[in-house]
């Protein structure tokens, strides 16, 4: 009777401890599609706010695991451990073998020490080739590799367009004066379009006739710059108006001198030369004004 009162008890502290020993989420790698020189890894997953932690000492140690797997590193993570298995052997054909089963410590948060358990889990390998010959084997169930995550260049091609923007507006504040005054943009005055009609328009005819014509194209710049009817009775208003015509005051006086005698007392209109350094002259100062 006491012999089987002992077994008893015996059974019910066998069957406390199994009660006891808890079993560990895990991620297991993918089951199939491997050959020798992979890496598997497997996590061992816990809430260390509900489970407490692992017993680091109780991890397994780095080695050789049977025929075909070498634990090469154990990494605990606050949420658990890493093992990461390498294969370290090929099938003759495509087979299944068993990452090994654990058996680790948790340290729960009342400080008491539990057993848990992580069962085996099987992967499909495949050998690379058979020995002696060049045939290929490859497994029938294996996926094609992943395609890449695509990665986000939105900010980066904003970023480019924002500089790009930046940098045409200040080569616009830059050139655009410069452009501006090549091209012509701003409104020509009188002097300057006079200087233009004089180099555009070469009348045919006697040289006398063409130095009358940009005699007379000179005096209409004139009487539009000043507003009225320009001599050398009235030619004052013109300084008045426009004192950056100070530096050609004497040459324009010289020319109202001769116009009216070649107008009024048949003299010869002032050489064609001298009537072109004129114009430009008076189209400069009116350009840099």
């Amino acid at each position: 009777m006491a012999k089987i009162a002992l077994s008893a008890f015996a059974v019910l502290v066998l069957l406390c401890e199994v009660a006891g020993a808890q079993t560990l989420d895990t991620i297991e790698p993918r089951p199939f599609g491997h050959s020798v020189g992979d890496v598997l890894e497997r996590r061992l997953l816990m809430d260390p706010r509900r489970d407490g932690k692992l017993d680091p000492a109780s991890l397994p140690r780095p080695g050789r695991y049977g025929r075909w797997f070498q634990l090469r590193s154990v990494t605990p993570v606050p949420d658990g451990a890493r093992l990461d298995y390498q294969i370290v052997n090929t099938p003759a054909q495509p087979d299944q073998e068993n990452l090994p089963s654990l058996s680790v410590r948790v340290i729960g948060l009342d400080g008491r020490a539990h057993d848990a358990q992580i069962g085996p889990f099987t992967v499909a390998m495949a050998p690379i080739a058979h020995f002696g010959s060049n045939e290929i084997v490859q497994a029938g169930n294996m996926r094609p590799d992943l395609n890449p995550p695509p990665i986000d260049t939105s900010a980066r091609r904003q970023r480019v367009f924002v500089y790009a923007a930046a940098l045409i507006a200040l080569a616009t504040v830059q050139l655009a004066p410069a452009l501006a005054r090549r091209l012509g943009w701003r409104r020509a005055g009188p002097f300057v379009r006079a200087l233009r009609a004089l180099r555009r328009r070469r009348l045919r005819g006697d040289e006398v006739a063409t130095r009358s014509d940009a005699l007379r194209c000179l005096h209409r710049a004139l009487d539009e710059a000043a507003g009225a009817t320009v001599a050398l009775d009235n030619v004052e208003q013109l300084w008045l108006a426009h004192p950056w015509l100070a530096p050609a005051r004497a040459n324009v006086e010289a020319l109202l001198a001769d116009s009216r005698g070649a107008f009024f007392g048949g003299a010869p209109p002032p050489p064609r030369a001298r009537l072109d350094a004129l114009a430009a002259q008076l189209a400069d100062l009116e350009r840099r004004r």
